[in-house]
């Protein structure tokens, strides 16, 4: 049990190495982070098929509850389960905008008015002054966008300036109050189908159709920023707002801020328009305002039904996405922004939408900019990436979200879209559409016939080739369908990278029995994985950042000489077929795993918080999947790796598995 304790303890390491891109600084020990790398890309795919091998590879690790689709001029050149409904997050804002702009019109403006019951006599309103809210969900003072650096881009509403208005119409006293209307909408303040944390998280302001600075009061403090607190009655927090700003303008304001609709026939004093609504839709898909969303579709809702209601504008926005063709049939609307993990879309679905806008509409010019604007200034800032691709970005817990435009090598432009659901850590998601964007940014579509076989994914039934190749060995056994970043330093292997790169050429991968990675001298397994180069990124002190995918398993024939790297004499090992049984013991395996994980997910352990495979997948890819899901070291992988064919590799998995389980329940024991 003490070697068994032993492997367990060190299988939380091999965790990151299963993972698709996993972190950097996490790669195989071999060293620092490259600081400021600058980019060399490698040959990009030059036909559909190679694209579509080099997608697959980069999405292999990702779980079945991911989809990803590419469409090019319109037309899909590659698809992973994109018609699964999956949920979108923030992506749905690409189907509020959408259907705002068919129900509202790109011209569409929300006003906010000042009226009086009746009309001022020399400069004095007798009675109440109301504030009249038309929805704007941009309703800004200047000191508020003063406080929270909100530029051109973010298309504030000036609260500030309709006090000017009703200043310059020479108002110089208001007898009663000043009251906030927020009639053109219901009071419900959030939808009802949010957990109560999104309120704490502050992932949206109170919903009102009266909201100044997004339905927050600034508290000033001394010796340091205002206070933020959330106005749980926005009309008269707005009102009272605005009875400040009258009275910094010399308006005597005789009674206090309360709420309530302002009478029929009143007459209108002044009013602010917000910016037209491909204004106000650059902000929800730029800076992804979930506030906004919800405001809109509120709009949507009074609009095209007749009622200012979270309720009413899902239902307009689900029957005008099927009459236009944006959605299928398995799409589900729960709210405008996407905070509802009850939403549903598909990859499709979000490519007909960007398609139908295309990158110079107003939904496309609305999306965030590679290191450049809004939720993707610190992202992507790949020198392939940024400044060019632009996307909607979307997170929950255990969803991610990425749909948007990129160009091409070859000057086409993709559209694509990838949606993951049941990953934990959304860094590692991050990575993965980072490695698609720049497949799709490095795309260069020829009209010659492709000479090398395309990219097969693990578990198929490669086809067995024979050759030299260049050999990496490591102190990690990588299992097919995993992808592996590797920090590259000595020489030699800098070597082995820039002939790969430069060639376009695969290499391999073994296990290390004894010694180290460093400097030589090592005894190597002679059973491994040919790897694809994805990406690599050179730094200033010459390191090397590779990234690259396992897309088969080899076996070495015969050991060559070192120069300067290790060569060896190879040939592909395919998986022979299945027995009829493997797809039932797949599937018992797989229950056996999932159980397990659970029970070291109970003890703490950092292992996958879901396993949802897609097991319709042949016995030999499935297989191959559960043994990446496997906490596991690096001597269980290269067993797992050995294995004859797919019967063994599951023998393997079991009694890995069996091992696991007893030390997770002894211990859960208090054993």
């Amino acid at each position: 049990m003490g070697g068994l304790r032993h492997r367990l303890a060190v299988a939380a390491g091999a965790v990151a190495l299963a993972a698709v891109l996993a972190v950097p600084a996490a790669a195989a020990g071999r060293g620092a982070p490259v600081q400021e790398p600058t980019t060399t890309v490698p040959a990009g795919p030059t036909s559909p098929e190679d694209l579509a091998g080099a997608l697959d590879l980069a999405l292999s690790s990702m779980p079945a509850t991911s989809c990803l689709a590419v469409s090019v001029g319109e037309q899909p050149l590659h698809r992973v389960r994109a018609d699964r409904p999956l949920v979108p997050a923030s992506n749905l804002k690409l189907l509020t905008a959408s259907i705002a702009l068919d129900v509202l019109g790109e011209d569409h403006r929300f006003t906010t008015r000042v009226v009086t019951p009746t009309a001022p006599v020399d400069g004095v309103v007798s009675g109440d002054l109301f504030l009249v809210g038309g929805g704007d969900p941009l309703l800004s003072t200047d000191l508020v966008r003063l406080l929270r650096k909100l530029d051109d881009a973010q298309h504030p509403t000036s609260l500030d300036a309709l006090a000017d208005a009703v200043a310059d119409a020479g108002i110089r006293r208001i007898t009663g109050r000043v009251v906030g209307d927020e009639s053109r909408y219901d009071r419900a303040r959030s939808v009802a189908t949010w957990p109560e944390r999104y309120l704490d998280q502050e992932q949206s302001g109170p919903l009102s159709a009266l909201t100044v600075d997004d339905g927050y009061r600034y508290e000033a403090r001394e010796g340091s920023t205002p206070a933020r607190r959330r106005a749980e009655r926005p009309a008269s927090a707005a009102a009272a707002t605005f009875a400040g700003l009258l009275r910094a303008r010399g308006v005597d304001v005789g009674g206090g801020a309360a709420e309530g609709a302002a009478p029929g026939g009143a007459v209108e004093l002044a009013a602010v328009d917000g910016a037209p609504l491909a204004g106000v839709l650059a902000e929800l898909l730029t800076f992804s305002d979930n506030q906004t969303g919800e405001l809109l579709l509120k709009e949507i809702g009074l609009v095209g039904a007749g009622a200012g209601t979270t309720e009413a504008g899902r239902d307009v926005v689900r029957s005008r996405a099927e009459a236009l063709g944006l959605v299928g049939a398995s799409a589900v609307v729960t709210d405008g922004s996407g905070l509802d993990t009850g939403n549903r879309l598909t990859c499709d679905d979000l490519i007909t939408m960007l398609d139908t806008s295309g990158p110079d509409g107003t939904v496309g010019q609305g999306l965030a900019v590679a290191a450049r604007t809004g939720t993707l200034r610190n992202r992507l800032d790949d020198p392939a990436l940024a400044g060019t691709l632009r996307a909607k970005t979307g997170n929950l817990r255990q969803v991610t979200s990425l749909a948007g435009f990129v160009p091409t090598a070859s000057g086409e432009l993709a559209t694509f879209a990838m949606i993951v659901n049941g990953v934990d850590d959304p860094e590692t998601v991050w990575t993965v559409q980072t490695a698609v964007a720049r497949v799709l940014a490095a795309y260069h579509l020829v009209c010659a016939p492709v000479v090398r076989p395309p990219l097969l994914l693990s578990g198929g039934l490669y086809a067995g080739s024979m050759g030299t190749l260049a050999m990496f060995p490591l102190q990690s056994a990588v299992l097919p369908g995993t992808v592996v970043p590797l920090h590259v330093f000595e020489d030699r292997y800098r070597s082995l990278v820039d002939r790969c790169v430069a060639a376009d050429e695969d290499f391999g991968i073994v296990l290390i029995s004894r010694g180290r990675e460093v400097g030589g001298d090592d005894e190597r397994t002679d059973v491994g994985a040919r790897m694809r180069i994805l990406r690599t990124d050179r730094g200033p002190d010459g390191r090397i950042l590779l990234v690259a995918g396992a897309i088969s398993r080899l076996r070495v024939r015969r050991w060559l000489a070192d120069d300067p790297h290790p060569w060896a004499d190879v040939e592909d090992w395919p998986d022979p077929e299945p027995e009829p049984t493997a797809t039932a013991r797949v599937e018992a395996t797989a229950a056996e795993l999932r159980s397990v994980l659970a029970l070291r997910r109970e003890l703490g352990d950092p292992v996958p918080s879901t396993v949802d495979l897609d097991l319709a997948a042949d016995p030999a890819r499935a297989s191959w999947a559960l043994a990446r899901l496997l906490p596991a070291s690096a001597y269980d992988r290269q067993r797992l790796l050995v294995a004859d064919d797919v019967e063994r590799r599951l023998d393997v998995l079991d009694e890995l598995l069996a091992d696991q389980r007893l030390v997770a329940e002894a211990q859960l024991r208090g054993a």
